[in-house]
This record gives C-alpha cells, structure tokens and sequence, in this order.
C-alpha cells in the first residue's frame, strides 16, 4: 500500500479532529505539527490534484472531511470552543475559521458582525501591531469631518487582545475587526483572478482602481504606507461596487524599512521594498497598485495597462501620487468609455 492510500484510510477513519491532528492545543510545536499534516492530506487527496491510484470520488470527500477536522482542531485550540477571547473593550467567541492570511488567522465571532484576526505565532504579534497603529491612524482620519467619507475604504478596528497560552504562556496579539467576509458579500482580488482567469474588462476594472486610488492617497493623507497592495488584500463587494483596502500588517510609517514582504509575490514589490537598506513611501504604494492593475487586468486593455506601468517607475521620485492619479485615471477613463455610468459586476464564483 503506498502513502497515499495509507493516508486516505487515515481519513476515512478517523472520527474527531483528533485523530488525524492530535489533541487540540495552542502551543506553537502543536500548531505547527497540525498544519504539517494538513499540507501533506492536501498535497495526496485535493481534488484539483489527487494522487495516482486513488479513487477520485473517495479522495475528493477524504479531503473534505481532512479540512474540516483541521478547521474544528484550530478553533478549538484558539479556545473558540473552550471559552471567549477577551479583549479590551469587551469578549468574543471564535467561530470558524473563515481566512488564512500571510501572518495570521481570521475567524468569525458568534452573534457579533465582526472577525477576529490571531497572530499564528508569537514572533507574528508585531505585524498584528502594526495594523493596530496603521488602523487607529485611519481612524482619526476618517473621523474628522473631511476625512469621512474614506471610511468604507478601510477595516474597522473594533478593539485588541492579547491570548496567553496557559501551559506555556507564549503571548499572542489578536486584532477584533468590523466582518469583511464572504459571507458579508465581499471577495478578494485574488479570488476574482481566479473566477476570471483571462483578467478584467477594464470597465470593470475602473470602478476598482479609482476606488483603490482613493483609499491610497488617504492612507497617505494620514502618514501611513500600506506596503503590501496585493489580491489577497483588496475586498471587492461585486454587487454595490464596495472597494475595501484590508491586511495592513505590514503598514509602517514613510521613510521606513519594510516591515515585512510576502515571498511568492516577489514581483509585485518595486525595488525599493527588496534592496538593502531600502526604504518605504506612498511611492512604493503606486508601484504595487500598478503592478496589481497589470495582473488583473486583460492583456487587450493596452490603455489602462500603460498607465499602470507608468505607476512602475524603477525611481520612486518618477512616480505620480496616487491623490494626483485620480484626476489622469478621471481624464483616461472619459477618454476610453465616456461619461460615466454603472456597470453591474457579477462574479460567479
């Protein structure tokens, strides 16, 4: 019998989370023990890629079953089955797990419209802080009486904790955030890339980016510089045209280093966010948007895509300010489609 199988019988058999993960716990060791073995049954039994020999029917519902063992093992290591995470300003029970990002877990929270975010590893509860700064800052922006109107351009910091591992008292922070999920009608690029693999009408595309662009030159207004405007991190809403700029973990000030990169989306950085003693500015933001203009848009879309590579000027100094874009992406726009008018999106997914 080869791995495979072996690992398929596993499945079939096993009847808690337990079985297949361990007992559920928050210790890092464990944690990391349980993703281990989640990636190995994914990589044997997913259904876009199943191992020779086995039977696709058996492995398809083998690997459902895997991922929703592992889901009920990490909320109940989270405490989500055993208690409420208690934050500052009040307690939440984790729900479902309903998003993995670079540095952190998002699960839903029962009863409230609200996402918790968890650090997965104590060393990860510095990008947690960092949101924490770069939201509060947006915040008071869109507090004021001409900064509010940016508001749904941005998550919600509803309050913070910090979750202590009683066993080995490891301390990770954890961020309680207005929802932004699937569930609330909201998808990330990454997911439109995917239902639309042939990339965007730029019609389509234009509502996105003129709302990124506003969501960019006011996180700039407030001091803050994303570094990190990629799919995963652009919530689109198809049916009201929402646009919310989310994952700010590794948001820092301008001027300063990068506070972190996600590695298989190299490409997407401009060169400032990769060299030695390189350092971040609202430039480096427009590089990014450009990029991901070019990766979501169809390849025909020769006008759009000339503006999004003019946003990728290798000196930083070169590039407009995303406040300044926003009159020449108007000026294209009309030149391109004329005046304008609401377009249904509709993203089948």
């Amino acid at each position: 019998m080869n791995e495979s199988e072996t690992l398929l019988q596993q499945v079939e058999r096993a009847t808690t989370a337990a079985d297949l993960f361990g007992a559920p716990s928050s210790d890092t060791a464990a944690r990391r023990r349980a993703r281990r073995t989640q990636r190995v049954l994914a990589l044997h039994l997913h259904p876009d890629r199943p191992a020779a020999g086995l039977d696709p029917a058996r492995a398809t519902a083998a690997f459902v079953k895997a991922t929703g063992f592992y889901e009920a093992w990490t909320r109940e290591a989270e405490g989500g089955t055993a208690g409420a995470l208690r934050g500052r300003r009040g307690s939440y029970r984790l729900g479902g797990l309903v998003g993995q990002g670079t540095v952190a877990n998002l699960y839903d929270v029962a009863g409230a419209d609200a996402v918790v975010k968890l650090a997965r590893r104590p060393a990860s509860s510095r990008f947690l802080l960092n949101e924490r700064t770069a939201l509060r800052a947006l915040g008071e922006l869109t507090a004021t009486r001409d900064g509010g109107w940016l508001a749904p351009y941005f998550p919600r910091l509803i309050d913070t904790a910090t979750v202590v591992d009683p066993a080995t008292q490891e301390r990770r922070e954890a961020n309680v955030l207005g929802s932004l999920t699937r569930a609330d009608g909201f998808y990330s690029l990454a997911q439109v890339r995917q239902a639309v693999p042939d990339g965007l009408d730029g019609r389509d595309w234009a509502w996105m980016q003129r709302r990124l662009l506003r969501a960019l030159a006011g996180a700039h207004q407030a001091g803050v510089v994303h570094g990190a405007v990629l799919p995963e991190n652009v919530l689109i809403h198809p049916r009201e045209h929402g646009v919310v700029l989310a994952g700010w973990s590794f948001a820092t000030r301008p001027g300063h280093p990068p506070q972190g990169r996600v590695a298989s989306q190299a490409a997407a950085y401009p060169p400032e966010a990769t060299a030695p003693g390189g350092v971040l500015t609202p430039a480096s933001d427009v590089a990014m948007l450009g990029a991901l203009a070019l990766t979501m848009l169809r390849p025909d879309e020769r006008a759009q895509r000339r503006f999004a590579t003019g946003c990728r000027q290798t000196a930083p100094g070169m590039r407009p300010r995303a406040a300044d874009l926003l009159g020449e992406y108007d000026e294209l726009l009309e030149g391109l489609y004329g005046a304008r008018r609401f377009r249904p999106f509709d993203l089948a997914v």
